[in-house]
């Protein structure tokens, strides 16, 4: 059993990001403290629009190198045009894109083998809200939602450590969805399962199949974004045990913020069944959620500034408006977190030296 103060902050915490959700635009915007980046190099997955286009946008003008890394290549040229728009034609030299997809392993690979260069900032951005239809696997067998939202970062990760700079950043963008993964987190593996569908479950299941109502990827998707804020302070430790201690590792919640994420939905009055959560952001994004350049000044402040927070001893955090959360991970037990990451490095065919 944790700690009575832990399992305090952790539902005050929760509360205050549900609060967030719930009154985004009343609150103060966020400052980003600037920081000369020149001469250092960030990679941004998912950055042809949204919050890793606003992240980009964030670094370029502090001076960094950026690299749109994006699936499609005319929208990832469209996307360094309207970085350069808004960094100044200078910063063209030092913006390009590359492709990846991060939903293909190959793809992770590939790329990796033809980055030349250091990595000072690491921003895994891309990601999926709903499976694609007639797409529910990867040619490895694996979940589309998995692979893409955390497995391909873990992946990347791995195989460009070796390129990290000695003061590296890597920062994942998860989600206030997270929280909702926390059970399956703290369940034991060991402990059977018992069957939990009854008559009525089954019925119910039925009857939504018979009115064309689908299975919510509402679960999925907050067990992938959970998985990035377990990473992220795993990945921390790793570091802090390595030859290179002052790399740090950092995740956060962009809250609710008005990305194409919300365009990319088939939007129905079957959506309030099948996952009403989303249906009611859905509703109401055009007069609460915060747009993507307040949605990503955090993610861009642990960019810029997340080697400060591994001297502060504050790195392999979860954070939200550039304040420190407490998330399940400081729920979970050590043995717990070592099944996760035997699962990842199966799963995505390598294994992390120690």
């Amino acid at each position: 059993m944790p700690p009575l103060t832990t399992l305090l902050s952790f539902y005050t915490s929760l509360t205050k990001s549900l609060l967030t959700l719930l009154f985004a635009r009343l609150y103060k915007p966020q400052e980003l403290p600037p920081r000369n980046l020149t001469n250092q190099t960030a990679i941004v997955t998912g950055s042809n629009s949204g919050i890793g286009l606003s992240i980009a946008i964030a670094l370029a003008k502090q001076g960094a190198t950026v690299c749109l890394a994006c699936r499609n290549a005319d929208r990832g040229a469209a996307a360094v045009d309207h970085v350069v728009s808004r960094c100044g034609e200078k910063s063209r030299k030092r913006v390009y894109c590359k492709l990846l997809d991060v939903g293909d392993l190959s793809s992770v690979r590939a790329f990796c083998e033809e980055w030349d260069g250091q990595v000072d900032m690491l921003v895994h951005n891309a990601g999926i809200a709903a499976v694609p239809k007639g797409r529910a696997k990867t040619k490895e067998g694996l979940d589309v939602m998995y692979t893409t939202n955390f497995l391909g970062s873990f992946l990347m990760t791995h195989l460009l450590e070796p390129q990290f700079s000695p003061t590296a950043r890597v920062v994942f963008t998860s989600s206030t969805g997270s929280y909702s993964a926390t059970s399956h987190f703290l369940q034991d593996p060991d402990r059977k399962k018992t069957p939990t569908t009854g008559l009525l479950a089954g019925t119910i299941a039925r009857a939504k199949k018979f009115v064309g109502i689908e299975e919510s990827s509402a679960a999925a998707y907050g067990l992938s974004k959970g998985q990035q804020v377990l990473f992220a302070s795993m990945l921390q430790q790793r570091f802090g045990s390595s030859s290179h201690p002052k790399r740090t590792a950092h995740a956060f919640t962009p809250g609710f913020t008005s990305t194409p994420i919300f365009g990319k939905f088939d939007y129905s009055w079957r959506t309030w069944f099948s996952n009403p959560l989303f249906a009611a952001l859905k509703t109401t994004e055009k007069w609460i959620a915060v747009d993507t350049d307040e949605g990503a000044k955090t993610g861009a402040w642990l960019a810029t500034w997340g080697d400060e927070l591994g001297r502060r001893c504050e790195a392999g955090a979860y954070w939200e408006r550039m304040a420190r959360r407490t998330s399940f991970v400081a729920l979970m037990k050590e043995k717990r977190k070592s099944r996760e990451w035997a699962m990842w490095e199966r799963d995505a065919g390598v294994v992390w030296e120690d």
